[in-house]
Parts: structure tokens; sequence; C-alpha cells
């Protein structure tokens, strides 16, 4: 491929994804889509959408090829590296704890079930969303621990503890539990009715376009304009960092092809919005959140494509 190709290959993958994310942006500018719309549907996206999504992909693969034993142990460990990366670097720049672990999350949470996975999918169609279903549940767990270590500092008015907090948000996280249903259907080798399979593809269809206009809805670019050094800091170790640490140590352990693009698009994909939702639940620095899921969100656009410009030129992927 010469460089035109490469280029326009990169933005056929990567271009979809952002322009529906900045078109929910600009229809909230219009007042097409409104603030009271975004929430119930993000809802419906998590707690119905994504989970029918991730059920009917592990359904209907071929568990026998799956493949991505090993990217998960790189993705893993890098993870844990990054956040003790992260720790110092955001003492460094920030003296309020609760802030610190703030601008901690936003550095390694990645946004995996929505714009990962919307990644994954137009890449590699169905093949990719169910090969991507186990490393998205092993990391939103992973994630789910490190927030609560990361957000411990900030004080709130929620009497459980921390951790057990955690594990009923585990338990109960629609995606873990479509996911899980997806093996026990795929392995107890049920027929699933036609019935079923047929409105589980309707709400699949309608999901990933409807969670990435959302995520553009709820983006405030006001609010962007107060970020400062460590709301750009912490989107660039989410955006290069990250993905730089975790696709060098896959490569050089032989990962390639299908699996080190789905590894890639998994890791560079920017801060999770869930961030966001956890810190102001827990009466953090909401803004501070916000800002960074905003310009991680922006800057994306360019590191994710360039980075898919790169494997693709080096025939890694």
């Amino acid at each position: 491929m010469n460089e035109a190709s490469l280029l326009a290959f990169s933005i056929s993958i990567t271009g979809p994804i952002f322009m529906v994310v900045l078109l929910g942006l600009l229809l909230k500018q219009l007042g097409v889509i409104h603030l009271q719309f975004v929430q119930p549907a993000s809802d419906l996206v998590f707690k119905v959408g994504l989970p029918a999504i991730l059920f009917l992909s592990i359904y209907r693969a071929d568990l026998d090829n799956f493949s991505m034993g090993l990217p998960l142990l790189v993705a893993i460990p890098i993870t844990l590296l990054l956040f003790a990366l992260s720790l110092p670097i955001g003492r460094l720049l920030i003296a309020d704890k609760g802030d610190c672990g703030v601008f901690v999350q936003g550095a390694f949470r990645g946004n995996l079930a929505v714009i990962g996975l919307a990644f994954c999918s137009n890449a590699y169609g169905e093949q990719g969303l169910a090969t991507a279903a186990v490393p998205v549940a092993v990391l939103t767990i992973l994630y789910n621990l490190l927030a609560v270590v990361a957000l411990n500092p900030i004080e709130s008015d929620n009497s459980q503890s921390p951790l057990r907090r955690m594990a009923m948000n585990t338990l109960k996280n629609p995606l873990l539990i479509g996911i899980a249903l997806g093996f026990l259907m795929k392995l107890s080798e049920l027929p699933l009715p036609r019935l079923l399979e047929d409105t589980g593809n309707y709400f699949a269809q309608m999901t990933l376009p409807l969670a990435l206009l959302c995520i553009g809805a709820s983006m405030n670019m006001k609010a962007l304009k107060h970020s400062g050094v460590s709301t750009l800091t912490s989107s660039l170790l989410k955006l290069i960092v990250a993905p730089l640490l975790m696709i060098s140590i896959a490569i050089w352990l032989g990962v390639r092809g299908m699996e080190l693009g789905i590894l890639f698009f998994l890791v560079a994909s920017p801060t999770a919005v869930a961030s966001f939702i956890q810190v102001k639940a827990m009466g953090g620095n909401g803004e501070f959140a916000a800002n960074i899921v905003v310009m991680s969100t922006l800057l994306g656009i360019v590191t994710v494509t360039g980075g898919l410009l790169v494997l693709k030129a080096l025939a890694l992927i």
C-alpha cells in the first residue's frame, strides 16, 4: 500500500466512529439532542444494547479458535504498570489526593465497551466483536478494581466499603452478565430461538451508533476551556503511552494480525465516560474527569488513526 492508501484505510476504520461522536456533539449544539435524552439512552445502551451485542457475538463465535490468551496476558500487567506509573506523575502535578485519583483513572480506563467495540466491529465484523468480548470482560473487571484504589481518597456518603461496592457493581454489570449468558448458551449447545435472536439483532444494530451519539452529546466543550496540563497529561498517558507499551510488548511476543489489531483498538480507545460517572457518584471533581474524557476523545481522532496507519504500514495487522 502507498501512503495515500494507508491513510484512506485507517480513516475508513476510525473515521466513521469519531464522525458519529462529533455528530452527537453537533446535534446537541443544534438542539436536536437534549441532555434529558442522553441519560435514558445511555442506560438503554449499557443495560440492553451492549449486553445483547456481546451475548450474540459469543453465541455465534467459534470458541475453539479463541486466540486472545497471549494478548490478555500482555494487557493485564501493562495496565497495572500504567496505573503504577501514573500515580507519581499525578502526585507531581496535583496536590489534592482526590484529584490525583481522577487523573490516574483517566490515564488507564479506556472506553472498551463502546468505542473499543465499535473499532473492532468496523475493522473485523462479527468475528472481531466475538474475539474482543473476553478481553473486554477481563479488563472491565480490572478497571473497576483499579478505579476503587485510585478514587479511594475521595470522600463518599456511601457507608458501603469501596471494595464491597466494586464487587457488587461487578456482579451486577450488564456487560459481564451478557458475556456470561453468551458462554452458557454456547457451552450448553442449546439452540437460541429465532424470535429471541432476531430481537437481539435489532438491539445490536442500533446500539453502537446510539452509544456514540450519546458520548458526543454528553461532551461539554465549554468546560474544556478550564482544563490544564494535568488534563492533557492524563489524556496523553491514555492515548500514547498505554498503546506504545502494550503494543510494543505484544509485538515482541509475536502477536500479529487481528489479535494485535483488537488489542490496539481496546487499549488505544479514549478515556471511558464511566470514569466521569464514578467520580461524580463518589463526590469527586466531576469537571476534571469530564475534561479528561472530552480531551482524550478529541485527541483520539488523531492518535488512533495514526497508530492504525503505522501498524498497517508495518504489515503487523
